[in-house]
């Protein structure tokens, strides 16, 4: 059985994502009928931390605005996302050209996933877009990847592992979910029953980034495709079989995708576009 595989190479993590450059190569995916298209970690996750459809591309200004409009903030940050962004300004305005990483708001997010699932309509495509960081009421922080298709969830895979010090963790007074639900070794909650996905007739799964290792250390074994989203990390335990791949998909800096098997050390993209590296994969064979 053969499918296409496409990683997106567009997005620099290394301080922020680009859910819009997602939502972009998910389009351009579906134009050149790929199977599995795979995002970086923090790819949902925009600047300065506030999803609006309506701005892509905006001056400090703008963004500063958007974001003291924002009761979800107001209400629920840590410290308050106002008095962030006036101490910048107070301190220098015209140095300011960093906004603060400010997770989303459970609001936001949910507004932003819909725009991603909405994008995967009419394709039965599978998508591991990278991950999102947002929290709740309760001030407990999420670093979540949704898996999605046709503009479903198929699951939802949460990051167990270095979530409090994340430069989303605004004065590291989040908890992270669901590593202060569980215990240390518990990782059910970030996978759910089953870290399994079963898809066309194929077996996958999905780590992210310091979470590498966790498929083997729950005894999953024999993937057909194992996918590794990070912003930093390359590496990981392989969990697949003997015609199985591993996929990693890094944002850190200069975005890399390489794909490699238990014969191939790294197996070549057979196109390469602006936003995505194009691999053709053989499973069964």
């Amino acid at each position: 059985m053969k499918m296409r595989l496409g990683g997106i190479t567009n997005i620099d993590t290394s301080e922020y994502g680009n859910p819009y450059s997602v939502i972009d190569s998910i389009q351009k995916a579906k134009y050149n009928d790929l199977d599995i298209l795979i995002g970086p970690e923090w790819s949902l996750t925009c600047r300065p931390g506030l999803y609006n459809r309506n701005v892509k591309t905006k001056k400090s200004e703008t963004w500063v605005e958007l974001l003291f409009n924002a009761p979800d903030y107001i209400k629920y940050a840590p410290k308050d996302a106002r008095n962030i962004l006036e101490e910048g300004l107070e301190n220098d305005f015209k140095k300011f050209t960093k906004i603060p990483a400010i997770p989303y708001s459970k609001r936001e997010y949910e507004n932003m996933l819909k725009d991603i699932k909405y994008a995967s309509k009419g394709s039965d495509m599978l998508i591991f877009p990278g991950t999102a960081m947002f929290y709740d009421e309760n001030r407990v922080l999420y670093n979540v990847m949704p898996v999605i298709s046709n503009g479903k969830i198929v699951k939802n895979i949460y990051k167990f592992h270095d979530g409090l010090s994340s430069r989303f963790n605004l004065e590291n007074a989040l908890k992270l979910y669901p590593y202060n639900k569980c215990n240390k070794e518990d990782y059910s909650f970030s996978y759910g029953k089953n870290p399994i996905i079963n898809f066309n007739g194929i077996k996958t799964s999905v780590e992210i980034c310091a979470d590498a290792g966790m498929l083997k250390r729950q005894g999953v074994n024999g993937l057909d495709l194992q996918v590794l989203s990070s912003c930093g990390n390359s590496a990981t335990d392989r969990v697949i079989n003997k015609q199985g791949y591993l996929a990693v998909v890094d944002g850190l800096r200069n975005a890399t995708v390489y794909v490699s098997s238990m014969h191939i050390p790294k197996l070549k993209p057979v196109e390469k576009f602006g936003e995505l590296h194009i691999f053709d994969l053989e499973f069964g064979a």
